[in-house]
């Protein structure tokens, strides 16, 4: 896999996550939604393009001052396995975007987690989305 086809299946599974539920943005003022709930719903579309592997979101990782990537998909229990590391952010601003970016690079491509690839997506208000892959190369 390189990062063209996994940016694909990326926006296949948003596309996906949209069509099946084109009112997930639709909130009343009351209700703020999260990115925590974004990444539930685009975690259940993508599992199905990772059948191998398992995937977890919001887990805490201790040896890294409890900092917790929004979406992994890895095998538990090992980090022989860890294949992708995803940030979500909701209407993120470039700074944002580039906060997490750096996350992704400093936390998890480093020893012992060496995720294989990372994944910055801004899910848009707009119902449009942004993708950046990145490799590890470490």
């Amino acid at each position: 896999m390189d990062e063209a086809e996994l940016k694909s299946i990326l926006a296949r599974g948003i596309i996906q996550m949209f069509e099946r539920q084109p009112n997930i943005l639709d909130f009343t003022p009351g209700t703020g939604q999260t990115e925590w709930n974004l990444a539930h719903h685009l975690a259940v579309e993508l599992r199905e393009f990772f059948p191998s592997l398992d995937y977890d979101l919001e887990i805490v990782k201790v040896n890294y001052e409890k900092r917790r990537p929004d979406i992994v998909f890895h095998r538990r229990g090992t980090h022989e396995a860890n294949h992708l590391v995803i940030e979500i952010k909701r209407d993120g601003s470039a700074a944002e975007v580039a906060d997490d970016i750096h996350k992704i690079e400093s936390n998890w491509f480093r020893a012992p987690l060496h995720y294989e690839y990372g994944a910055m997506i801004n899910l848009r208000s707009d119902g449009k989305h942004e993708i950046q892959v990145l490799t590890n190369r470490t």
